[in-house]
């Protein structure tokens, strides 16, 4: 009897560890949350255009992270070598893709709209992409 005792105990434990494991997840902590991005929604993209917007994607996140030396390797050649660092304090809270196409160049260009914060103050930010093709990869050439 006592074995069946604490067989329920230990289940019954087990059970509750279980959903506050659970709920923990699926609640979100305020600093974790404060930390989270609204990116372009990639679900309406496919081919070239989709690669750019992930391309896109990637930049906004090295920007908030600051990680200046992955930003780097997502950028051609020529724009490597003119690019800075990121602005310390800018952060990104959300991206929408205003407007995507080819140039005459083949190179596709993006308006990204952003709303975002330099150093806590609040500002709205339009920023244009344009992405090429460098060794059969999508790359960031330029940004404005």
């Amino acid at each position: 009897m006592n074995g069946n005792r604490i067989t329920a105990a230990l289940l019954t434990f087990i059970l509750i560890a279980a959903i506050l494991g659970h709920r923990a997840q699926a609640e979100p902590s305020a600093s974790s949350d404060s930390k989270q991005v609204a990116y372009i929604d990639e679900s309406d993209y496919e081919g070239e255009i989709l690669q750019c917007v992930k391309l896109i994607n990637r930049n906004i996140n090295y920007m908030n992270e600051e990680d200046n030396a992955a930003n780097k390797a997502i950028l051609t050649s020529g724009y490597k070598t003119r690019i800075g660092e990121f602005t310390p304090g800018f952060r990104v809270s959300e991206a929408k893709l205003r407007n995507v196409g080819k140039n005459q160049y083949g190179e596709y260009v993006a308006y990204v709209d952003l709303d975002s914060k330099l150093e806590k103050k609040p500002m709205i930010t339009t920023i244009m992409y344009v992405l090429k093709q460098e060794n059969n990869k999508w790359l960031i050439d330029q940004t404005d």
